[in-house]
């Protein structure tokens, strides 16, 4: 029909909708937006509507600004409209979302309060159950994983175990983001998601992403920059900080490109004005037990006179999630991959005083827009010197 009228009305006419046609169309936008978000934001709702003015121009608003408007609030009412819908049919990732107060639930949380939906560029958030699953049948899969686990690692499926993830990816999910077990919990249940391998297949089941080779490529993109910059910030207690990094770095092999991607990262969160001496610890062996203490640390053993420097050379990284041991690695950018890694699969807040490096992690070097209409200023000015 739209297509006949554009044709048929020439440029810079439009059409006078009937309050059907104009809900039909509604109803087809909403629908397609869902598939790429549950809750897209405003700026993305936008975009939409300027696209389906721009293929009908019949339906462009006369009077308005950028002739969409009407449309984006249109739009705005429809998703939540739409999402409703979805809910009282039992889709997970806004079903979630449902009980808030309203006039048939006065008593119900702040319609806006703790909404669970992607906020770090997630594309599968809260999925629904596979085709012919049900809640019983997707545990009896993770109990054949778990069991799976109670065998040496050498005897073990590893090709019926990452089946048995795949599978149960779903009540995974649904157990982490409704529940928030903590991690010792996590652990003893879903004992996979604490192996390299299958802790990545997790980031790549959330966002559709491979982690460690997007990581990197873009880590090795930028450190050239990065580095430049570092020798720059000479000031302040964060200029001495990254003064010692920067200094540390000239000792190494400039061909060593481990020790640029370590000086790196280890500058940035001096170049954010971040202190992460609390989160990135560096100790002694003898001294490891007592390093082992935090909400999220990584305890880098090195040799005694490295204890104060940048962990160039490390024996073995722990990974450290609620005071308990999860993973170990021998190298510690890979260690911050697996991190960054947990952080996703086990749905974790982003630590306060590091929340600026993580954010530059997610945005700038995996590029998983969350929706916002702009970073925090200091990262904005940093992608802007990179750029």
């Amino acid at each position: 029909m739209l297509r006949e009228r554009n044709s048929a009305l020439g440029d810079g006419k439009t059409v006078r909708l009937t309050r059907d046609q104009k809900h039909n169309i509604l109803d087809v936008m909403a629908a397609e937006i869902y598939k790429h978000k549950a809750y897209p934001s405003t700026k993305q709702i936008g975009l939409a509507a300027e696209a389906l003015v721009s293929k009908h121009p019949c339906l462009k608003e006369n009077g308005s600004t950028k002739g969409y408007e009407g449309w984006l609030n249109s739009l705005r009412f429809k998703m939540g409209n739409y999402r409703t819908k979805l809910s009282k049919s039992g889709i997970r990732d806004v079903a979630v979302n449902a009980g808030k107060r309203s006039r048939t639930n006065p008593e119900g949380a702040a319609s806006r309060a703790s909404i669970k939906r992607p906020r770090r560029g997630e594309i599968n958030f809260l999925p629904n159950y596979p085709h012919g699953e049900r809640k019983q049948t997707l545990e009896t899969q993770r109990l054949a994983m778990v069991e799976q686990f109670k065998r040496t690692s050498m005897e073990r499926d590893m090709v019926s175990i990452h089946q048995h993830m795949q599978r149960t990816f779903a009540l995974r999910r649904e157990e982490i983001v409704n529940l928030a077990p903590p991690v010792v919990e996590l652990k003893d249940r879903w004992p996979a998601l604490f192996c390299e391998a299958q802790l990545y297949s997790e980031f790549h089941r959330i966002t559709n992403l491979n982690l460690p080779s997007t990581f990197y490529a873009s880590l090795d993109k930028y450190t050239p920059q990065l580095l430049q910059l570092y020798k720059k910030r000479k000031t302040g207690t964060f200029g001495q900080k990254m003064e010692a990094v920067m200094m540390a770095f000239e000792e190494r092999d400039k061909n060593d490109i481990c020790a640029a991607r370590i000086a790196a990262l280890a500058g940035l969160p001096h170049h954010l004005k971040e202190d992460s001496a609390e989160v990135f610890r560096n100790c002694k062996e003898d001294d490891l037990e007592a390093a082992q203490e935090g909400e999220v640390v990584l305890v880098a053993v090195v040799n005694q006179e490295e204890v104060l420097q940048v962990p160039f050379e490390t024996q073995h990284v722990s990974i450290v999630l609620e005071d308990m041991v999860v993973m170990s690695h021998r190298s510690w950018t890979d260690s911050l991959v697996i991190l960054f890694a947990l952080v996703y699969a086990l749905h974790l807040k982003y630590l306060d005083k590091l929340s600026a490096f993580f954010e530059f992690i997610q945005v700038i070097l995996l590029d998983l827009d969350d929706g916002r209409k702009q970073l925090r200023p200091k990262l904005q000015a940093l992608k802007n010197e990179l750029e």
